[in-house]
């Protein structure tokens, strides 16, 4: 069943997909149905990779139509403004002059600008149409027309994405002529290329490029705008960072004064210089990859800097991007065959793998589309996966019926994602184990009801089994008024150690809130003790084929409840082994207790007192602390005469202290008698 629903699902989606890649194929006039997000795609490439894109050419230079301008000369500018800006770009050597401004009107002072562009040569007029309306040409007034010999056409919504984006180009339009020749109509950018280097478009553009769109690889903004300053009467020229272009933009109204820096002058000397407008409210606003509104003149600009280094983004071949699609779709399918936790990973390398090869060829130049592969393979991936969770929670149905009972519901969640582990034994495993036990039950319990008894009981268990919890701990066991619990298994826990100081200090603060509402007439005040041990122990399932418990067995599990134990014999709550301390000491406030030997072990331990996490001691321990840990020095060093005196002092900061109190009275002992070798010997559980 398994592998006929991939079967069928796989080649279905494969249907999916492909008429989402080519709809026309399927008779459907409607290009990639995924083309929105792959344009903000590749418009978030261009962003992410501004640092490694090449800058615009500095050949390139905007005479801009700028603020400065329509303040000195008006709006629009006049002719004979346009005719003064040819003749001194001609003298300043440009090379190629590109106009994206039109003259559709006749003005005054056309007449002086045609024998100005006359004069030039190398200049480019613009002409325009509306694709909308059966191309309707919008030509140069007549002088112009007989003076320039170059003319290129800027199409209004023939190529501009459907959120308003230049992201294409196009150089010819076989349904237009020329004004100037009964050829195809080129764009602005063709003439002011082949004049500009004297090469042919063919060299670089195949003969059969009629209609057919480039992509545009854009120039990452560089250089800053220029704009008038005014500064009482008089006004001077300066850059700012308002606006940054790809190329340089140099107001005509700088280019016309007659104190133009030297500088700017070896700048325009043989370059290809566009006239356009980049006033605030003179011009066409059209967002870019860079800023969501550019001048057009920065279009075209950037078109051409493309043409001179050959430098567009190429398509990607469309067979390899179908074979891509159809290859992420199929690939969830052989994927399943292995566990879920190893095919979500693989389909996430494959992803990001994918992601990665998609940002390298477009730093190449190559624009590859990365949605719609990338959708069929989430699509196919998490079509596989829902029917596998849905044909494998009968299964889990089955394990959680089975083992619920008998293990905790962590455990149990643990043995439905893994079955394999259901069997009787167990494994070496290094765990921290904690034993907990509530101080004076006994004496409590006698006068009170069997119901009351239980409510008290089940209001402790319940709150510190879920401080327990919330530190990743497992609840073993119930022992009557004991709690058995452990870290690191059925699942990973890092840092056990850790988690299992603090959850003695957070059990330690939920008692005492506990306390605060106890029934009336209670003969003792509820305390917790603890003992915290870690270390290999050996874990599984245990018991017969008819019962079955998840536990830990071995030393390590006894050292922890004998430690627990120990709290009875030096009055303190909460006891760890050197084992838990190495561990957590960074995250804890601790003492040490000494070195105990305990019943039914041979070998003494160091054992330690939790007393805050880190950095909470507070003022009382923080000044008697350092006075305990000398008198335990002197202790080993048979000093018994400072080390009473120091037990009295810290006994004075911290009264009724059990440990203490203890080593006072060993070392009084030791003094009158035999020397004391300093390991404490307990003869009790």
């Amino acid at each position: 069943m398994k592998r006929r629903f991939g079967l069928v699902f796989s080649l279905g989606l494969s249907l999916v997909f492909i008429f989402l890649y080519r709809p026309i194929l399927f008779g459907v006039k409607k290009d990639n149905f995924f083309e929105g997000l792959e344009n903000t795609w590749q418009d978030f490439l261009f962003q992410a990779n501004r640092p490694y894109l090449k800058p615009g050419d500095p050949r390139i230079i905007i005479a801009a139509v700028d603020d400065a301008t329509l303040e000195r000369y008006g709006y629009p500018p006049p002719r004979p403004i346009f005719a003064q800006l040819t003749a001194r770009l001609r003298k300043l050597g440009v090379k190629t002059l590109v106009f994206d401004v039109l003259f559709i009107d006749h003005r005054k002072g056309d007449a002086q600008l045609a024998q100005s562009l006359q004069k030039f040569k190398s200049v480019v007029l613009p002409y325009a149409f509306d694709p909308s309306e059966k191309n309707a040409l919008t030509l140069p007034i007549s002088p112009l027309l007989k003076a320039v010999k170059n003319f290129g056409y800027v199409s209004i919504g023939d190529d501009i994405d459907s959120d308003g984006h230049f992201r294409r180009f196009r150089l010819f339009h076989s349904s237009l002529k020329n004004p100037k020749t009964n050829l195809s109509a080129e764009a602005l950018e063709v003439p002011a290329y082949t004049l500009f280097t004297g090469k042919a478009l063919n060299s670089i553009i195949p003969q059969n490029s009629a209609d057919k769109h480039f992509f545009i690889n854009f120039n990452p903004p560089s250089y800053p705008d220029y704009k008038t300053e005014n500064q009482g009467s008089e006004a001077r020229l300066s850059a700012n960072k308002l606006h940054l272009s790809p190329h340089r933009i140099i107001s005509i109204a700088e280019i016309l004064d007659p104190h133009l820096p030297p500088e700017i002058k070896n700048i325009l000397k043989g370059s290809l210089v566009l006239v356009g407008s980049t006033a605030l409210a003179a011009f066409d606003h059209y967002p870019s990859p860079f800023s969501d509104a550019s001048p057009g003149v920065e279009y075209h600009a950037n078109v051409v800097d493309n043409l001179l280094h050959h430098n567009w983004m190429r398509p990607w071949s469309p067979y390899y991007q179908l074979l891509i699609i159809l290859l992420f779709i199929w690939l969830p399918f052989f994927l399943r065959r292995l566990s879920p936790l190893v095919a979500s990973f693989s389909t996430l390398g494959i992803f990001l793998a994918w992601a990665g090869f998609c940002e390298w060829q477009f730093l190449n130049g190559i624009r590859i589309e990365f949605v719609l592969p990338s959708a069929s393979l989430l699509f196919s991936f998490v079509g596989e996966t829902i029917y596998q969770s849905l044909t494998e929670g009968r299964e889990k149905k089955f394990i959680k019926n089975l083992f619920a009972q008998f293990v905790s519901p962590e455990v149990v969640e643990n043995l439905a994602r893994n079955p394999e582990k259901i069997k009787l034994g167990g494994e070496k495993k290094d765990m921290t184990i904690l034993f907990l036990d509530i101080a004076h039950f006994t004496s409590i319990s006698e006068k009170m009801s069997p119901e009351d008894l239980i409510a008290f009981l089940n209001r402790y268990l319940s709150r510190l089994s879920q401080v327990i919890q919330d530190h990743q701990g497992v609840v073993d066991k119930y022992i009557g008024d004991s709690i058995m619990a452990f870290w690191n298994a059925p699942v990973e826990v890092k840092s056990h150690r850790v988690k299992a100081c603090l959850t003695a200090l957070s059990i330690q603060e939920a008692v005492l809130e506990l306390n605060k509402n106890l029934p009336v007439g209670i003969s003792h005040t509820p305390e917790v003790r603890i003992g915290i041990n870690a270390g290999f122990v050996t874990v599984g399932l245990t018991g017969s084929e008819h019962k079955l418990q998840y536990t830990v067995i071995g030393d390590e599990v006894n050292l922890a409840s004998r430690l627990e134990g120990a709290n009875k014999f030096f009055r303190s709550k909460t006891m760890i082994s050197e084992s838990v301390y190495s561990e957590a000491k960074t995250e804890i406030e601790a003492r040490e207790v000494g070195i105990i030997r305990v019943l039914g072990k041979e070998i003494p331990i160091k054992t330690y007192q939790i007393l805050a996490r880190k950095g909470g001691l507070s003022r009382a321990w923080k000044t008697a602390l350092p006075i305990y840990n000398q008198a335990l020095k002197d202790v080993r060093d048979k000093e018994y005469v400072n080390a009473i005196a120091l037990f009295d002092t810290f006994l004075k900061i911290i009264p009724d202290d059990g440990i203490a109190s203890f080593y006072l009275s060993a070392c009084k002992k030791a003094q009158e008698s035999t020397p004391w070798d300093g390991i404490i010997h307990l003869t009790a559980k």
